[in-house]
């Protein structure tokens, strides 16, 4: 469906072009060198939606074009207004006319771009209707060089597309700004990285006219045809790096052709791009580029073609795939391919080695894949971890991994899984409009993560679905709803991150109450049905609207599904609930009463994370979606019965406050949860048992039972009472929504044995995910203590329970209640059994072996607990510093066949951890005691050990370098934290050494991170002040410059709302104020004041804006060093727009201009000779003003007679004289050269000039 009128703009793209025409297809000739200046050619072929159109508007961002035509033709006029223009001022303005170079470039950051580029059609191009009997028309061709303009893919249009015949618009374009899409990352000779290029790709703003004039919105697609020309070599790109002009380029390459080149110079260049290759050439008249073109049969937006160029090897991943796997997909096999840099091949192979499994998975359940091919470039510098194109997808290489790390290994497989669902939904199937992006981003997601259920299993499914659940619980708060939040996500990346974990949570629980009602999961074939009818032409130009996505649904559902669209996708928040129930023995029913509390939520504080996104916001006057009052539908009660038989009753949610009465089922005694029979229950005889112990079918958490184990962990059982209060009860537990069909948080008032009934006994992992969260409110008991060390001991629970329970025994690691630090000998006899080799009475660590992945994540999380243990003084005890310590110094991973960096990091931070929570008396003081004196001194000793442990491992790394310099980069945020608390000394220099280029970016970004504190605004960081920013903008990497963009963020945000700031240190308690003495009441008032004020900047956008502006707005390294990032010449667009926010925040607009005038300089003469004078400066400059000189009026005195007279001998002169008044006598001056010329009328002037008589006497 070619050239047809829904690829324009839809009805929310007001102001973007393509208004009065449809595209049918583009060419794209790209000339990419490599010191960042492209040239090109394009030809658009368009079909025009009236014949009177008149100007044919385009988006060319930053690029100049020339020899423009219109079917041959010279336009009528061009207009074409350059955003990167505007990135001056043409006046000596200062930081505080920020809202002009705002308002500026505000029509390049919008989420529809406008037209730069308007041609106006020639008055003797005449449009014509397509003649309907002939059935197709044919594009003319270009006259220049006699080719079919639609090259290869599109020479033919079937004529039912287009009701005018086609215009063909042709120009050449240049662009030295080519950096606001195209990333470059520099090979020059020595810098230890190989030269390559890659479109970065963007989830909100179209940035695809900053590469080739296009029309770039997401909905405006066509066919394409693209050459790239690029150097044939790593050595060409070298030396276009090195030598721009062309002339010292051949001087360079005669020199080096004498020479012997290095092997690596001699590799060749690939080309990876949008399509499928269907040539590759050598330039003619220069050996040192090639020509690779592609074809697309695919229409596609500007937006979703992207390229990269670089010395890349191939992994081909269609050899993962079995013979029988071929057979079966038969022609739906898609060719997949996975593209890196030298010496990356083994860790890209396994990093992508789920991605085969995943595509082929995606094409058997859904539907044939809309690309034959698909290839994943992994590049460096890219500022996100992946960016999705057609038949592409650039992923940064900090997703790479060898086969010895297994710890990003699920993270980077759902982020390459997704670039490959995106595929399906996103390039194949778009918004209809921005608001129903969050269909398509769920999809996308929700299948990818359908795919990692079958990759890693059913629990760890859940049990991050259940997680991703609990953070939109905890985020959604004074926020859009996903279906508002489309229009928004230009204004904030972070927006997008939400959308992408929302929405894919709300299919699920859609699925869920499908699922309910019709038995079996319907999302999957829903999708499927989607992908069909979009394949099949049903879809206009493949959108996908929220309407027809509820249809859909409903239409498989067979029930409406309004009320939930209007709640969890056009509404915004979740509900909370709580829960009370009582068990009736007279009617025999439990009576229930759940109430939603949701609205009550108090007043929150803003988070440094999210500051910079709630300002953005509240600037765009981005308003909080309204949030349902009542949440409605329905929820499944599930109750174990005394029997522990489930009974599950569905119960519609209607109210704010819902009486239900649940009848009971059970006429026989209870089950009786004795420790003899959980003894029995694993290993009972098949016969034998009695009624109640054959009920025990399923009971985890029943280790350490015989008699020895319970003296040696000192196991609390449940005691004589305990027994008797639950035999009495009624039912095992209760567990509210049980199919996860709520984004929700339920709080059930239950006693805590029957949620430890419902962690041993239920099978979901959530059940037990929401048993463990209650049991963990309970501190300082010995008996929980004992549940939750036999939950982290058994192996027959999930990991992820696991590493839960380790979390919760924190709690009961403490003094308080008698519970002699139960918690603390648990974790570590814990540790010593699963870990540890116990040796005449000594736990001795065994060597590592991560080989059971579940075993190695729980010792890391038992790790990480044992540096939460506090002493009711809060201060860590002694023998947890000890207990990590020697962890750290006795490591060994010499018999492991698995990289150790996660867990020597772990171990690193945990100590850490424990450390800063120590005494901070000072052994100078003046009452300390000598007991007191010589513990602390043996602190600081045991301290000294500590960092020196720390700083091995980083002088280690610097050495032989671990997996993404994890050691070193784990040792500065160890070290920054000890500086923090005073331990350690902080030196900025110490950590500006790893900032440098050439470094590891990671571990650039990671001391970047810790520079960026409040003592950059002291007067002794002034210097790190103005570096940090000025990398904000120079940098060359993608990822080190929005990485300390946001670090500067946080740190304003941070200043803003008073944290780590002296001056709102507020006293909670403040002095009892008496109404005897005045002072101490003016006192109290001045307290309440600065308190509440505090508490604005905390809670307030406005406010912490205002507070930031009085402290920093006047510190003049900060705002010298701001405006000289904004004033850089080779700022990029979007780095501006952050720049621009942060001197928004911090100082007022001002409406002036600042005008430099030169004082004027007296003047000195000098008589040269010859009639010549020289005037010079004499260096003095004139502040004085001078009176300027005016003639003088006439007056009405007589003259005095001059004794001089004139005497006409001309008769006509003298006949016409007339008395006249007299006029003012001139100042002196020297005389100026004249000129005469002979008058031949009225005739010869004689003047005679002599003394009268009056004067002789």
């Amino acid at each position: 469906m070619n050239g047809q009128d829904s690829n324009g703009p839809s009805s929310d793209d007001k102001g973007s072009p393509a208004s009065g025409f449809s595209l049918a297809h583009q060419k794209v000739e790209l000339d990419l060198d490599f010191s960042e200046y492209v040239t090109g050619r394009t030809e658009i072929v368009i079909f025009p939606k009236s014949p009177s159109l008149k100007f044919i508007s385009l988006n060319s961002r930053s690029c100049r074009v020339k020899n423009v035509k219109i079917n041959g033709l010279s336009p009528a006029s061009i207009s074409h207004q350059d955003p990167c223009s505007q990135l001056s001022l043409h006046f000596d303005a200062t930081i505080n006319q920020h809202h002009i170079l705002t308002k500026k470039i505000a029509r390049s950051c919008e989420a529809v771009p406008q037209a730069d580029l308007v041609i106006g059609l020639p008055p003797k191009l005449k449009i014509q209707r397509v003649d309907q009997e002939g059935a197709t028309i044919r594009i003319p061709p270009h006259e220049a060089d006699g080719k079919d303009s639609a090259a290869t893919t599109q020479a033919l249009t079937d004529a039912s597309d287009a009701e005018y015949t086609p215009l063909t618009i042709s120009m050449d374009f240049a662009t030295d700004h080519i950096s606001e899409a195209v990333q470059f990352v520099s090979g020059t000779s020595g810098s230890g990285k190989w030269p390559h290029l890659y479109t970065r790709g963007t989830n909100s703003r179209a940035i695809s006219s900053a590469i080739f004039p296009c029309v770039d919105v997401l909905r405006a697609r066509c066919t394409w045809d693209i050459a790239i020309t690029c150097p044939r070599t790593v050595g060409d790109a070298i030396i276009q790096r090195t030598v721009e002009d062309k002339a010292g380029r051949l001087a360079l390459q005669e020199k080096l052709q004498k020479q012997t080149r290095p092997a690596h110079e001699l590799r060749e260049m690939v080309v990876i791009c949008s399509g499928k290759m269907v040539d590759e050439n050598i330039v003619k008249n220069d050996s040192t580029k090639k020509t690779v073109s592609f074809s697309c049969l695919k229409q596609l937006s500007a937006q979703q073609i992207g390229f990269a160029v670089g010395p890349f090897e191939r992994i081909n991943l269609n050899a993962l795939r079995e013979a029988d796997e071929i057979a079966k997909l038969g022609e739906n096999a898609v060719d997949i391919s996975a593209y890196c840099l030298p010496g990356r091949g083994e860790e890209a192979k396994n990093t992508c080695l789920p991605l085969t499994w995943a595509v082929d998975t995606f094409v058997t359940k859904y539907m044939a894949c809309p690309a034959q091919s698909f290839a994943v470039c992994f590049v460096e510098e890219a500022g996100r971890d992946t960016a999705v194109f057609a038949h592409t997808a650039m992923c940064s290489t900090r997703l790479l991994y060898p086969e010895s790390v297994i710890d990003t290994s699920n993270d980077v497989t759902r982020k390459l899984v997704h670039t490959i669902a995106a595929q399906w939904s996103g390039i194949d199937i778009i918004p209809e409009t921005r608001n129903d992006t969050w269909a398509v981003v769920g999809v996308a997601y929700f299948i990818t993560d359908l795919f990692m259920r079958e990759l890693c299993g059913t629990n760890e499914y859940r049990y991050q679905m259940k997680l991703n659940a609990d953070r939109v619980f905890e985020l959604d708060r004074e926020r859009p709803s996903i279906y508002d939040m489309g229009s928004y996500l230009h204004i904030d990346p972070s927006g997008y991150e939400f959308l992408a974990l929302k929405a894919p949570v709300v299919l699920f629980v859609l699925d869920r109450r499908m699922a309910k009602a019709a038995g079996a999961s319907k999302m999957p074939n829903i999708i499927g049905r989607i992908f069909q009818r979009a394949r099949q032409g049903d879809m206009p130009n493949n959108t996908l609207s929220t309407e027809f996505f509820q249809k859909t649904v409903e239409r498989f559902a067979h029930f409406s599904i309004n009320e939930f669209m209007e709640q969890w996708v056009k509404g915004a928040g979740c509900p909370k609930f709580q829960a009370f129930q009582k068990f009736n023995k007279k009617k025999l029913v439990i009576e229930m009463q759940i109430k939603q509390v949701h609205a009550a939520a108090l007043d929150r504080d803003l988070q440094a994370g999210t500051f910079m996104r709630d300002v953005r916001e509240d600037w765009e006057e981005v308003f909080a979606g309204e949030v349902q009052p009542v949440f409605t539908g329905p929820m499944t009660i599930r109750i174990h019965e005394a029997d522990g038989t489930p009974y599950e009753h569905i119960v519609q949610i209607k109210d704010r406050v819902t009486n239900i009465d649940i009848p009971y089922n059970t006429k026989y005694k209870r089950l009786k949860r004795s420790k003899q029979q959980r003894k029995s229950a694993p290993g009972r005889g098949q016969a034998e048992g009695d009624e109640e112990s054959d009920a025990l079918v399923y009971c985890l958490g029943d280790t350490l039972q015989s008699e020895e184990d319970i003296k040696d962990w000192k196991i609390r059982e449940w005691t004589q009472e305990d027994e008797e209060r639950m035999n009495a009860e009624s039912y095992e537990w209760i567990r509210l929504d049980a199919d996860f069909e709520w984004i929700t948080q339920i709080e059930l008032n239950l006693p805590g044995y029957m949620f430890a009934s419902q962690l041993q006994q239920d099978r979901d992992v959530v059940a037990q995910m929401y048993a463990l969260e209650r049991i963990s409110i309970y501190s300082g008991e010995r008996l929980v203590s004992s549940i939750l060390v036999r939950t982290l001991v058994d192996r027959r629970y999930f990991y992820g329970i696991r590493q839960l329970a380790a979390k919760a025994l924190v709690r009961h690691a403490t003094e308080e209640k008698g519970a002699d630090y139960i918690g603390l000998f648990h974790l570590q006899k814990s540790f010593e059994s699963m870990y540890c080799v116990n040796d005449s009475g000594s736990a001795i660590p065994r060597p590592n072996d991560f080989s059971d992945r579940q075993a190695y994540t729980v010792q890391c999380s038992i790790i990480e607990a044992f540096s939460k243990i506090r002493d009711s003084k809060g201060y860590t005890p002694h023998r947890v510093k000890e207990f990590l310590l020697d962890k750290l110094r006795y490591n060994d991973n010499s018999s492991n066949e698995y990289s150790d960096a996660f867990y020597i990091a772990t171990v690193m931070r945990s100590l850490t951890t424990a450390l800063l929570a120590r005494s901070t008396r000072r052994l100078d003081a003046d009452d300390i005691g000598v007991e007191e004196a010589t513990e602390l001194n043996a602190m600081h000793q045991f301290e000294k050990q500590c960092v020196e442990e720390i700083d091995r491992y980083r002088r280690m790394d610097e050495w032989t370098s671990s997996f993404q310099n994890l050691y070193c980069r784990t040792a500065l945020q160890c070290q920054a934290r000890l500086a923090e608390a005073g331990i350690i000394k902080f030196s900025p220099l110490h950590f500006m050494q790893y900032t440098r280029p050439g470094n590891y970016d990671m571990l650039r970004m990671e001391a970047f991170n810790i520079l960026a504190t409040q003592a950059l605004f002291e007067d002794a960081q002034a210097a790190v002040l103005e570096y940090m920013v000025n990398c904000m903008v120079v940098s060359s990497s993608s990822y080190i410059r929005q990485g300390i963009q946001a670090a500067f963020g946080r740190v304003l945000a941070g200043r803003a709302m008073g944290l780590d700031h002296d001056g709102i240190v507020i006293d909670d308690d403040p002095a009892e104020a008496t109404d005897l003495v005045l002072e101490e009441r003016t006192n109290m008032e001045a307290a309440a004041a600065k308190k509440e004020a505090a508490k604005a900047r905390r809670q307030n956008v406005e406010a912490a804006q205002e507070a930031l502006m009085k402290e920093l707005g006047e510190y003049p390294p900060l705002k010298r060093a701001l405006w000289a990032a904004i004033t850089y010449p080779q700022i990029r667009l979007e780095d501006m727009a952050v720049m621009l926010d942060f001197a928004r925040m911090l100082y007022p607009a001002e409406n002036k201009a600042r005008l430099t005038l030169k004082y004027p300089r007296y003047w000195r003469v000098q008589k040269v000779g010859k009639g010549k004078l020289k005037f010079t400066h004499n260096g003095s400059v004139r502040t004085k003003r001078m009176e300027k000189w005016r003639p003088l009026k006439a007056g009405h005195a007589p003259v005095p007679s001059s004794g001089l007279k004139l005497k006409f001998t001309n008769k006509a002169a003298a006949q016409s004289k007339s008395p006249s008044a007299a006029k003012p006598t001139p100042p002196l001056h020297p005389p100026g050269p004249s000129t005469l010329s002979n008058q031949a009328h009225p005739g010869r002037v004689v003047l005679k000039i002599g003394r009268s008589n009056a004067s002789k006497s």
